[in-house]
């Protein structure tokens, strides 16, 4: 999400607003969506997507999707 955004990871919070605190726009997270499905294999849907506001439930709803469609990961 970093290379899209050009933000610095380090900085980034779970609890930091993307359009408010990041100025993160449409095109700007159609770009991260795109890229989240591209490189994770899964498919986001844009009603979910469009009730996230923060970087901490735009996580766990991808790490759902994936574990979903890839099945989990527990060890």
């Amino acid at each position: 999400m970093s290379s899209v955004s050009r933000i610095d990871i380090s900085s980034l919070d779970g609890d930091i607003r993307f359009r408010e605190e990041l100025g993160v726009d449409s095109l700007m997270a159609m770009e991260i969506i795109a890229y989240c499905e591209k490189e994770l294999e899964i498919q986001l849907s844009e009603g979910e997507l469009g009730c996230i506001e923060t970087i901490g439930e735009f996580v766990d709803y991808v790490n759902d999707v994936f574990g979903r469609t890839h099945g989990s990961r527990e060890t």
